[in-house]
């Protein structure tokens, strides 16, 4: 059964399913708002991270956002962002988000609809679970042909690695094998908090459980007036599997 499911505030995708498969990682009992969600799909605008003067992150995902839910398997969300403080603009922001078959495609757009040009980095944010991040690895990296986290030291720190983007990566996990590809972004992010986070708002051994893998633009984008932005994710689930004795992939389709 495919099933997706979004919030208001943030504009946020929480959960979905697909072909009985659980996707994103959110927990059961999220934070009230102003508290951004961590899980799901945040979205970042106009700013990625600390890549700025302004709020980590941005401010989209602590507004309220219209959504729509027209058919079963599909979500729109809608904000028209105004001025902010330090920020003297307006965009409209869209991001819609369906379930076809083993898919689940997401457009995100920008439209500059104010008065002044402006430039803006973010993306998407989304926590993928894994099951297991030490039994999980992304392959096709461009910097990194093969990201094995099982070596990556997440008992002790944190790993936040921006990499140049490519078409497609795949991540394997005890979860769920996905191919992800995208459209307009200009990086990859890969970050899971470690077992010596901080975070008080999850659970503290479930850092184990999601591995964030983030099409993002991490150099700054121009928007004119009336100008629009779109980039495009999609999450498809392959039924590869992993060799480690050779640490091989095998495609399981006949």
């Amino acid at each position: 059964m495919n099933t997706i499911q979004a919030q208001t505030f943030g504009g946020q995708i929480l959960r979905a399913h697909l072909l009985g498969t659980e996707i994103f990682y959110c927990p059961t009992d999220l934070q009230p708002p102003p508290t951004p969600a961590r899980g799901g799909v945040p979205v970042l605008f106009p700013q990625f991270g600390t890549l700025g003067t302004l709020t980590k992150h941005g401010f989209a995902r602590t507004q309220e956002w219209q959504v729509f839910s027209m058919l079963e398997g599909c979500v729109s969300a809608n904000l028209l962002l105004t001025e902010q403080a330090d920020w003297p603009h307006r965009a409209q922001l869209n991001m819609d988000a369906s379930i076809e078959d083993e898919c689940i495609d997401m457009y995100f757009e920008v439209r500059n609809v104010g008065e002044s040009a402006f430039e803006w980095t973010g993306g998407i944010h989304p926590y993928f679970l894994v099951g297991d991040v030490l039994q999980t690895r992304v392959e096709g990296l461009l910097e990194q042909p093969v990201l094995d986290l099982a070596t990556a030291d997440l008992a002790h720190s944190a790993i936040d690695q921006a990499h140049a983007i490519t078409p497609e990566v795949r991540l394997y996990s005890p979860n769920m094998n996905v191919r992800l590809t995208q459209e307009g972004y200009d990086a990859w992010q890969v970050w899971n908090p470690s077992a010596q986070h901080l975070l008080n708002d999850i659970p503290h051994a479930d850092w184990q459980r999601f591995l964030c893998v983030e099409p993002v633009v991490l150099t700054p984008k121009t928007l004119a007036v009336g100008e629009t932005w779109v980039g495009r994710f999609t999450i498809t689930l392959i039924d590869d599997v992993v060799n480690d004795a050779s640490n091989d992939v095998v495609d399981g389709t006949n």
